[in-house]
């Protein structure tokens, strides 16, 4: 092997080394007066701080970074975090409650979170815990704060001159997906009911996975369908798109239709899973999302949907 091949794969493997233990940032961006999404550069769950007259309302937290949303708020305001709200109980958008423990805030989820948090959720947080991963060394210094008030079907939160709706979507991307609506802001806090340029990814709760696309499309009409004066979607995964409104979600509902028309299609030529799994090609529309190492999960998905139910 000549010199220059030598220093040329050193060079390409130290830049993967680096590229790949690149520090992960939460950037903020300002979505509304008061409203701010704090974007996980890498793609995974993204945080939402509102901060009012009163204190500050943080939805979705992740034990790897809510520290620098904790950081983040603390430049924006000297405010107290009063209430903590979490979309689904995946570890990614749950399992950082414990960085805001100072300010003694009410955690508020739904009855299947708060089911989800005593059990495979609480067990995969010890287990993380207790391992010697470099990947969850944050888990060691945190522990896994439960909900203080679960609910089921809707809450009305009324707080810091806002109104908070509070909204059980049921099953879609997990178990029990959660919204929040806050009118006077004209903003929707979705969770992961909503990505935006990237794939989705399937709902987790301790190495189980949950989605299921037919209740995640329900889920999607349901809000469509209520007309609520949105000028903004906030993502759980992805970037915010400022004043796309509905269009955000016409576009989740599309992708999921078009995808399993494709795999379909596929199947119905007699492609068995394997093949599908290596000769699809994402349609030009999301030819542009990010992570596609998540879409192994949704053939899969779609595969034993179509073969179960036939739609």
């Amino acid at each position: 092997m000549s010199i220059v091949l030598v220093i040329a794969l050193t060079f390409a493997f130290s830049w993967r080394s680096h590229a790949a233990s690149a520090p992960v940032k939460m950037t903020p961006v300002k979505v509304a007066d008061g409203v701010y999404m704090f974007e996980h550069s890498q793609g995974s769950g993204n945080s939402t701080v509102i901060i009012t007259d009163e204190g500050v309302v943080v939805f979705d937290f992740h034990i790897d970074n809510a520290d620098q949303t904790l950081a983040g708020i603390q430049k924006l305001t000297d405010k107290k975090i009063k209430y903590l709200i979490s979309s689904h109980s995946a570890g990614d958008h749950a399992s950082g409650a414990w960085h805001f423990r100072e300010d003694k805030p009410t955690y508020i989820a739904t009855k299947n979170q708060v089911q989800d948090m005593f059990m495979q959720e609480g067990e995969n947080f010890n287990e993380r815990k207790n391992s010697n991963d470099p990947r969850y060394a944050a888990y060691k210094k945190g522990h896994l704060v439960r909900p203080d008030i679960g609910f089921d079907g809707t809450m009305n939160l009324y707080f810091g001159g806002l109104t908070f709706q509070i909204t059980g979507e049921g099953r879609g991307h997990s178990t029990g997906d959660l919204t929040v609506y806050i009118p006077q802001k004209r903003v929707m806090l979705m969770g992961d009911l909503l990505n935006t340029e990237i794939h989705p990814g399937q709902g987790e709760s301790a190495g189980v996975f949950f989605s299921n696309v037919r209740g995640w499309i329900r889920i999607l009409d349901s809000i469509m369908a209520r007309n609520l004066p949105v000028d903004t979607y906030i993502p759980g995964h992805g970037p915010v798109h400022i004043g796309r409104g509905v269009k955000d979600l016409e576009e989740q509902k599309r992708y999921f239709v078009i995808m399993r028309d494709e795999i379909g299609k596929m199947m119905q030529a007699g492609k068995s899973l394997e093949q599908i799994e290596k000769e699809f090609k994402v349609p030009q529309e999301f030819a542009h999302y990010k992570r596609p190492e998540r879409l192994k999960q949704f053939f899969r998905l779609f595969y034993y949907q179509l073969t179960e139910q036939g739609y």
